[in-house]
């Protein structure tokens, strides 16, 4: 049991905005694991549930459809994720940490309940996986060392999901700042080359063609140049790494041919 509740909640809150575990909707990530810890267990209902500030939010459940939060009275997930060690209540009719919650009193009529905390990497503890029964009932040492080891692939994948939405947001403004270059160089471009001798439409259009005025003039490495229009310069340069803009000097190597 944690010494110092407080300094828990803090750290708790802190890693649950780190990890932005509550800034994307339910979209079954976590299902699989409730539903294998019922299995393990053999209960009716299991869930995945992460203690906020003033409530619990249910991210996964298994026999408990449409239910995506429940208060934080203590005596079930909000006790279990003060602990380092597995909660288990085996009849919270008669259990003194449970006998007024809400959970045990109403319809939903609780009385079996086993939890294993998520820890994240730095020791904070986000919530459980919990298992649920309205029948009391006992828990084996292997079943509960079960839930500790779906508990610990909650919290791997939550970092696992942070990496990977770091990686995207960075890809994302690479290509954003890759884009503003380009519309820039773009820009600077078709002032400098309006005054060139150029043809009458676009030549990057491909089979199909593209019947807008030619304003800036690209080349590749091997010599090969072309005009096109603003869109489909602006789309060459993002596709092919190869291809420049061409100065006012180049000329390209046909050119040097024919002289």
């Amino acid at each position: 049991m944690s010494a110092d509740p407080g300094n828990d909640t803090v750290a708790r809150l802190a890693e649950i905005e780190r990890l932005r575990v509550l800034e994307v909707p339910p979209d079954g990530e976590f299902d699989s694991i409730a539903r294998l810890a019922a299995t393990i267990v053999g209960t009716p209902i299991a869930t995945v549930s992460i203690v906020d500030e003033d409530r619990i939010w249910l991210i996964a459940t298994e026999g408990l459809d449409g239910v995506r939060q429940i208060g934080d009275e203590p005596g079930l997930c909000a006790s279990a994720v003060l602990r380092d060690d597995p909660y288990v209540v085996n009849d919270a009719a008669v259990d003194p940490r449970t006998l007024h919650h809400p959970l045990v009193l109403g319809e939903l009529g609780l009385r079996f309940f086993a939890a294993a905390p998520i820890v994240t990497s730095s020791g904070a503890r986000l919530g459980t996986v919990n298992v649920i029964d309205r029948e009391p009932r006992e828990i084996t040492d292997v079943q509960l060392a079960s839930l500790t080891m779906l508990a610990a692939i909650v919290a791997e994948q939550l970092e696992l999901r942070l990496a990977a939405l770091h990686a995207v947001r960075a890809e994302r403004d690479t290509a954003n700042r890759r884009i503003a270059e380009i519309a820039e160089d773009l820009r600077r471009a078709a002032e400098a080359q309006r005054s060139r001798p150029r043809p009458g439409s676009c030549e990057l259009g491909g089979r199909t063609g593209c019947p807008k005025a030619a304003s800036i003039k690209v080349a590749d490495s091997w010599g090969d140049s072309a005009w096109g229009c603003t869109r489909h310069v602006e789309q060459v340069l993002m596709d092919v790494p190869a291809v420049f803009i061409a100065d006012e000097s180049l000329a390209g190597l046909s050119s040097y041919v024919h002289r």
